[in-house]
């Protein structure tokens, strides 16, 4: 592959993690916010630790606890941290982008699922339009990966310090120069 090309691949790679840490973050915010019965939730987040958190907190105003909540909590929290680890070690060993695409992948079923159990809503629509997104590019970064897979970590990382560097020269050529 040309230098190029290796760029193109690498920031393909990066939007891919990039994203992924935009639905843990969100993910954690829409606990969160749950948690404090804000009424408010944001779309661009994982599905699964937001229904373990609900389903827990459910057994609680049935049974009068506070217990299945906090379980529901600690296990919701695994599922996030498990995401974070997917990013943190995707950036040494690129192939945890594909741990993290199978593992969205699997709350994309679930959601899904979860959609044509209860009552359909418009709403649900952009649910699924933003794991769509998600998906699209844990997919792109998979594939960035793969065609990557060949370059070792010091050279992919010599790769993206001359993106850091140089994306205002990017950005400038992308640009026409004006004709005077």
């Amino acid at each position: 592959m040309d230098n190029t090309t290796l760029k193109q691949q690498a920031l393909t790679f990066i939007k891919g993690r990039n994203n992924l840490l935009a639905v843990i973050i969100l993910t954690v915010v829409n606990i969160i916010l749950t948690a404090f019965d804000a009424g408010l939730n944001f779309l661009f987040s994982a599905t699964i630790p937001q229904f373990v958190y609900e389903i827990g907190k459910s057994f609680d105003l049935e049974l009068g606890t506070n217990i299945f909540m906090k379980i529901g909590l600690v296990m919701a929290f695994i599922i996030i941290v498990t995401y974070f680890v997917f990013w943190l070690l995707s950036k040494r060993i690129r192939g945890f982008i594909l741990a993290a695409l199978i593992f969205f992948s699997i709350d994309s079923v679930v959601l899904l699922s979860l959609i044509l159990i209860v009552d359909f809503e418009v709403s649900y629509l952009l649910e699924i339009a933003f794991h769509g997104w998600i998906l699209f590019y844990l997919i792109n970064g998979t594939r960035a990966w793969y065609k990557l897979r060949g370059i070792n970590t010091n050279d992919f990382n010599v790769i993206l310090q001359e993106i850091k560097t140089n994306q205002t020269g990017i950005k400038e050529l992308s640009t026409p120069d004006k004709i005077d």
